[in-house]
């Protein structure tokens, strides 16, 4: 839980990119696609739902013993590995609580999609064998607020585009902007500066996508991600304290992780400092 000294909490449940990896080489940063939580307060954020989500809901269940509480998931978009985990997500079975999806899809295509995954065909419990109440909301105007948290959002480049998140509770900010390419294509550039630079000014902490090496990503243009070198230019410029590389490549094991941790930090400039995603790791600004 936050406090007056860290008010925001952030916790990692999920920072793997595309699909879940097990195995012995991928235990460091972890493998399960992308969930994080963010305290602020007694809200509960929830950015994403991928497989970490599983042991989130486990997570919640045992801090609050089954006891009536809400729950605020910011979809960034719908693609597999951002919403696999839902369905195993243990407190949406608990009656008396509730459940918020926020979405840039209509509410009637986010419920859909979402749900879709949980068709018998697919899975063997339905939307309507959930006991908590589960709501959408579209995402229609920025900045909105969920309690006494202020949030904006910005649209980001990606395959049918994503939603970026900008946290803002008492003084600290916290960006979500993954599955965001950040490319050096003039026409994107423009768009880049003026949405994702808005976003991410002056972050305590973002949690940006990391997905490729700079030499990597020549050959993966308009595949929806980014280079860590140029996440690390963007923090650079715009202010950042604390860039948390994020949406790890499927196929990049924790040796290899930080090896590309470590070259990217001879591009950080101060005040930025540069940190590696990882699964159960807990940051409090």
């Amino acid at each position: 839980m936050g406090n007056d000294t860290h008010p925001i909490t952030v916790k990692f449940w999920g920072t793997r990119g595309s699909i879940p990896t097990p195995g012995k080489y991928f235990v460091k940063y972890g493998g399960n696609t992308p969930c994080v939580e963010v305290r602020c307060g007694d809200t509960i954020l929830i950015f994403d739902a991928g497989t970490g989500m599983r042991e989130l809901g486990a997570s919640l269940l045992h801090e609050f013993a089954g006891s009536p509480r809400e729950y605020h998931i910011l979809i960034s978009h719908t693609h597999w590995d951002h919403i696999q985990g839902f369905p195993f997500f243990h407190v949406a079975y608990l009656p008396g609580n509730k459940v918020t999806f926020y979405g840039g899809n209509s509410v009637s295509a986010l419920e859909n999609l979402i749900f879709g995954q949980m068709d018998r065909e697919y899975f063997p419990v339905t939307l309507f064998e959930l006991s908590a109440e589960v709501t959408f909301k579209t995402l229609v105007e920025s900045p909105f607020a969920i309690n006494d948290v202020k949030l904006y959002f910005t649209h980001q480049i990606h395959p049918a585009l994503s939603l970026g998140f900008r946290i803002e509770y008492r003084g600290r900010v916290v960006v979500y902007a993954t599955d965001s390419e950040i490319s050096n294509d003039p026409e994107i550039e423009r768009i880049n500066e003026r949405n994702i630079g808005s976003l991410i000014k002056d972050a305590d902490i973002l949690i940006a996508d990391c997905q490729y090496t700079a030499e990597e990503y020549q050959a993966k243009v308009g595949w929806g991600h980014t280079s860590i070198d140029k996440a690390v230019e963007m923090s650079n410029r715009y202010g950042v304290r604390n860039l948390f590389a994020f949406h790890h490549d499927p196929l990049r094991t924790d040796e290899q992780l930080d090896i590309m941790i470590d070259n990217a930090r001879n591009l950080v400039k101060p005040p930025l400092r540069l940190h590696c995603a990882r699964e159960k790791t807990t940051v409090r600004v």
